[in-house]
C-alpha cells in the first residue's frame, strides 16, 4: 500500500471517528450526515410534535444570530448555515447544515444547547444509563476537535452517514450504494 493510500484511509477511517464521536457525545443528535463533494456536516434532531412556522422562523433566526455572532468572536469567517424542517404526522425533523471549513466543537456543543433550550422534553435523545462522565465528554470533546481539523485539512471522498439503532451508533458510506447500480 502506497504512502498515499494509507494517508487516504486514515482520514477515511478518522471521518468515521468524527461521525461515532458526535453520536456518542451529542445523544441528541438523530443522524449527522457528511457531504464531502460540499464538505458539510448535517445534523438531524427529531422533536416530538409538529412545530409551528412561526416558532420554526423564531428559532431559526436565534440559531442563525448565535452562530453568526459566535464565529465573529473567534474570527473564523461567515459561517454558512441552512437549517431546514420536514413535518410528518406527530413529529418534526430539524435539520442544521454547516460548512467544515469553520465548524468547531464547540459551535456544535452552542447548536446543541440551543435546540435543547428551545425544544427540551419535546427533543427525541437515546440516552440511558449510559450517560458519559466528565472524563469522557472532555475526551470526545477533544477526538471531535481533532477529526473536523482532519477534515478540513484532507480530501474525503465518502458520503458517510451515522445513526443510532437500538443503543449502537452505526456509521455507512452512502456513495457504496451508488457506486453497486
Amino acid at each position: 500500500m502506497s504512502r498515499l493510500q494509507r494517508q487516504r484511509e486514515d482520514h477515511a477511517a478518522n471521518s468515521v471517528s468524527l461521525l461515532i464521536s458526535i453520536l456518542v457525545r451529542y445523544p441528541q443528535i438523530v443522524t449527522v450526515n457528511f457531504d464531502p463533494k460540499h464538505k458539510t456536516l448535517k445534523f438531524t434532531f427529531m422533536i416530538s410534535e409538529q412545530i409551528s412556522d412561526e416558532r420554526y422562523a423564531k428559532f431559526k433566526m436565534k440559531l442563525e444570530e448565535n452562530i453568526e455572532t459566535y464565529a465573529a468572536l473567534i474570527q473564523s469567517g461567515k459561517p454558512d448555515i441552512e437549517l431546514h424542517m420536514v413535518r410528518f404526522e406527530g413529529f418534526t425533523s430539524l435539520e442544521v447544515k454547516r460548512d467544515v471549513q469553520t465548524l468547531t466543537q464547540e459551535e456544535i456543543s452552542l447548536i446543541i444547547e440551543l435546540v435543547v433550550a428551545e425544544f427540551g422534553d419535546q427533543l427525541i435523545t437515546e440516552r440511558g444509563e449510559d450517560s458519559l462522565l466528565d472524563e469522557e465528554i472532555s475526551m470526545q470533546d477533544e477526538i471531535i476537535e481533532n477529526m473536523l481539523e482532519d477534515l478540513r485539512e484532507s480530501f474525503q471522498e465518502r458520503d458517510l452517514i451515522g445513526f443510532r439503532e437500538e443503543g449502537r451508533v452505526l456509521v455507512f458510506n452512502k456513495g457504496a450504494e451508488n457506486r453497486k447500480s
